[in-house]
């Protein structure tokens, strides 16, 4: 029997997800990634019940378990130092650890399900027949074709899936220092900046820095230290552990899609649902739709479809996720300096209050889906 074709443009975290679920369900699956090395941008993950039991079933629950921390408790304190949000996460999973980490074990897991990963190979163009087109003129045919090419996604532009593209008004810096934090997350408010922790490592905690783009001090990298102690005179001993050499800016993007779908071809993570990283909750969405998809395509050779139905039962909840955490953006940021006490019982409240306070959890895990059944992984890839 011949075995499905499956090209992947994109070896991030979603389409290395897609990839390994997909051979490990007995595809045969190639990766195009347009850089010469698989590498992963960005500093610290946190890990939620939407993306732990995919990473389970893939067979790296355990060693993401192991090399991350598990939080107890997630705070947010104001600008008066007051914790405006506390909430007890010991008896739910949520992980942070290093991105590389993570993006490491997918890589090993795709090579061990037997994924081929092609590098310097970028992606230009899809077509609705399952064809790929590369950047050096050359085409692929697959049964399926996965877009997971990122944020200014070529190939959901080629396919005219964009419904709307926007650069947000914020920014963050992510970087790593050397841990001195119990297993706790603390987010830290100073009107419309932001600086958060959380241990990722038994060596390092993971920093992220938010604030407005107009405020080029604040977005400097090498972290200006001076500026941001200006609002944060009580976080003297964190920032006083960044190193020159630390830290990496990224704007915030927003992207949504008409469909995430075209024929053969499925738009995943940041291609189809770029958000602000407000509720952590980008990469577990991608994650979890991943899978998803690749389960929802092994139950019909009729590709086209499944992946209507993929779209139809996954978009709502990745929809809903992506409008909290904008939303989040909105309701925390842009406030007078003579409103932020409204602001910080506001965000008490929802969090509090028995009506808004299964909303903070749906905000914190993106919904829970039962224990995942493990698939066995095939034979080794080839990487060339």
């Amino acid at each position: 029997m011949t075995r499905r074709t499956v090209s992947v443009a994109g070896a991030g975290l979603a389409g290395l997800t897609a990839a390994t679920a997909l051979a490990q369900r007995g595809f045969e699956v190639r990766v195009f990634e347009r850089n010469e090395t698989l590498r992963e941008f960005g500093a610290g993950i946190y890990l939620k019940d939407n993306s732990l039991p995919v990473l389970d079933a893939l067979g790296i629950g355990e060693r993401i378990a192991t090399s991350g921390e598990r939080l107890h408790q997630a705070r947010i304190i104001d600008e008066r130092q007051k914790v405006i949000v506390s909430r007890d996460v010991s008896t739910e999973r949520l992980i942070v650890v290093l991105r590389s980490e993570l993006h490491n074990a997918l890589r090993e897991a795709a090579e061990k399900a037997g994924v081929e990963i092609v590098t310097s190979a970028a992606a230009r163009a899809a077509r609705p027949d399952g064809t790929l087109e590369l950047a050096d003129g050359s085409t692929v045919w697959s049964d399926l074709v996965i877009a997971a090419d990122g944020v200014r996604s070529r190939i959901r532009e080629s396919l005219g899936l964009t419904r709307s593209y926007r650069v947000l008004q914020d920014g963050a810096t992510r970087l790593l220092i050397p841990r001195q934090e119990e297993n706790v997350a603390a987010e830290y408010w100073a009107g419309s900046r932001r600086i958060g922790i959380a241990p990722c490592s038994a060596e390092l905690s993971y920093v992220f820095m938010i604030g407005p783009e107009s405020d080029r001090r604040g977005t400097a990298v090498p972290v200006d230290r001076e500026h941001w102690l200006a609002s944060f005179p009580h976080l003297e001993g964190l920032l006083g552990r960044i190193t020159d050499d630390a830290g990496v800016h990224h704007v915030h993007e927003h992207v949504i899609c008409k469909r995430w779908t075209a024929g053969r071809v499925a738009i995943i993570g940041d291609a189809a649902h770029a958000q602000p990283p407000n509720f952590g909750q980008g990469a577990g969405v991608a994650i979890a739709s991943a899978w998803e998809l690749a389960r929802t395509v092994a139950e019909s050779d009729d590709v086209e479809g499944r992946l209507l139905d993929w779209e139809r039962r996954t978009r709502p909840a990745a929809d809903v996720v992506q409008k909290l955490t904008t939303l989040y953006s909105h309701a925390g940021y842009y406030w007078p300096q003579s409103a932020l006490k409204a602001r910080a019982r506001l965000f008490q409240g929802l969090s509090q209050i028995p009506a808004t306070a299964h909303q903070w959890e749906f905000w914190w895990r993106g919904g829970t889906e039962a224990p995942l059944p493990r698939v066995e992984a095939g034979s080794r890839a080839v990487t060339r």
